[in-house]
């Protein structure tokens, strides 16, 4: 019968497990009495007494069932073995056979041989063995950068945790097994490549924290199928880290010159930066990062000298390969800069970019004094047109002295007055000639001066139109910007 009702009766304790004058049996023996592993029961005790044979002596038959017995009963509560170099090299055993499965050296996993006459010890060697089923992680720490080939047993566990100080990069050299891993790059400083060898292709693990699965097809280490790989198109599915939000999207960013330099930090809470315009995304979590107007490429300019009275556009950048981050600017004196790099001197391996600033520059190409938040810019107001020319329709003017071709809207105050007291003095601003978003006032003739606030978006590039009149005296209109958004 083969029904669950005919499962026979545990074993609680091993044959004769009682019996102290039992013996283990030898796998050998010259004493012709006397059983073996070899022999058993030998010859001498299957003959009759009166032919010259001996009875089988009962600590013998006790001896051989009891460890017979113990192998089942080990077995039946769930008991393995792991690697035993002197029952593999035995020479009635020459290895272990294809598909035998050993207990890892620390018992929280299982080895799988995958060859007949395998002498090798897995935990060590790892040939000719795959893992089985494992749990645990491995800590590899005190990584300093160079390459590391992990044993068989701390890449058996399957979650890997990699610490230490990195002064070059790191390479971690992973066996050859079909098996996924996840790995979680908790180093500082450069970067960490999980590859299949030395000379193979490999995977970056960013250094955030955060885990990776990375797998292997035998030759080489790959994104696991338990990733998505960055989306190409806009159509792909994507990962998480790149999964919302649009470029230039950023929460918290700050800039603050507090005295006319070179340099500066700017950090935010996250920034997106893509590889192009619905390309790939990615998000830098709690980003933060210096420029130096004075030098070139990764923290300093993208080519060449910062202007001079001009204005710089500040990128943050990523390299999804190494998983670094940087700023960079590029002149923005001249034109707009889109919202992604689309210079050609980025610095190398820094595909994914993202505008976060444009800021002036003085006559020492230096940042001028002022602060950035978020999409915003604020300096020392300061006046950006004069004129003594009356106008009872919209008239454009410039303001390109202080606000960059970026500007998309400009905030400050306008001011109209006549020399005369008493007069009726009008002033209006706006962002076209139509008088769009226009702000008008009037003194009602009580006064010379009148001066007001405006917010106003900028339609033509640092652009702007006003009008103005007074009834009598000379005629006097300013405008003094204060900040812009970009």
């Amino acid at each position: 019968m083969t029904a669950q009702s005919s499962i026979p009766l545990k074993w609680y304790v091993p044959f004769a497990q009682g019996d102290s004058s039992r013996v283990e049996l030898p796998v050998t023996t010259s004493d012709p009495t006397r059983a073996s592993q070899t022999l058993g029961f030998p010859p001498l005790t299957m003959q009759p007494p009166e032919s010259g044979g001996v009875p089988p002596q009962g600590e013998d038959f006790n001896g051989g069932m009891n460890q017979v017995a113990r192998i089942c009963w080990w077995v039946l509560n769930g008991g393995g073995w792991p690697y035993d170099s002197t029952f593999a090299t035995n020479s009635n055993i020459n290895g272990y056979p294809n598909g035998a499965k050993l207990q890892s050296a620390d018992f929280k996993g299982d080895w799988i041989s995958t060859a007949d006459n395998n002498q090798n010890n897995p935990d060590t060697v790892g040939t000719g063995w795959v893992p089985g089923f494992q749990y645990g992680t491995t800590a590899v720490t005190g990584l300093t950068g160079g390459t590391t080939t992990l044993t068989p047993a701390q890449a058996a566990k399957g979650t890997i945790t990699l610490a230490g100080t990195l002064g070059s990069a790191q390479t971690i050299i992973l066996p050859t097994w079909l098996k996924n891993w996840t790995i979680t790059n908790n180093t500082t400083g450069s970067y960490v490549t999980i590859v299949k060898t030395a000379s193979g292709s490999g995977v970056t693990i960013p250094q955030n924290g955060a885990p990776t699965r990375v797998s292997g097809d035998g030759t080489n280490i790959l994104q696991a199928p338990e990733n998505v790989a960055p989306a190409t198109s806009p159509t792909h599915a994507v990962p998480m880290s790149q999964a919302a939000g649009v470029v230039g999207n950023a929460r918290n960013v700050r800039m603050y010159v507090s005295a006319a330099s070179a340099s500066a930090t700017l950090t935010a809470d996250e920034i997106i930066v893509e590889t192009s315009l619905g390309g790939t995304r990615y998000c830098l979590g709690s980003f933060s990062q210096t420029i130096d107007l004075g030098t070139t490429g990764a923290g300093g300019m993208d080519t060449g000298s910062a202007p001079t009275s001009g204005y710089v556009a500040i990128y943050a950048a990523y390299n999804p390969t190494t998983g670094t981050r940087t700023l960079f600017a590029t002149n923005a004196t001249s034109s707009a800069q889109p919202s992604i790099y689309g210079g050609a001197n980025a610095p190398s391996g820094y595909t994914a970019t993202a505008l976060v600033g444009v800021w002036p520059t003085n006559s020492s190409g230096q940042f001028v004094v002022g602060f950035i938040r978020e999409r915003k810019f604020s300096f020392l107001s300061a006046t950006a047109f004069s004129t003594s020319t009356q106008s009872a329709s919209y008239t454009s003017f410039s303001v390109s002295s202080l606000i960059p071709p970026n500007a998309v809207r400009v905030q400050g105050m306008c001011s109209t007055q006549s020399s005369t007291g008493g007069v009726t003095v009008q002033g209006a601003i706006a962002a076209d000639s139509n008088g769009t978003g226009g702000i008008f006032y009037s003194n009602a003739a009580s006064t010379a001066y009148i001066q007001f606030a405006f917010d106003l978006p900028l339609i033509t590039a640092q652009t702007l139109y006003r009008a103005g009149t007074i009834s009598s005296g000379i005629f006097t209109q300013s405008v003094t910007p204060a900040s812009y958004d970009f």
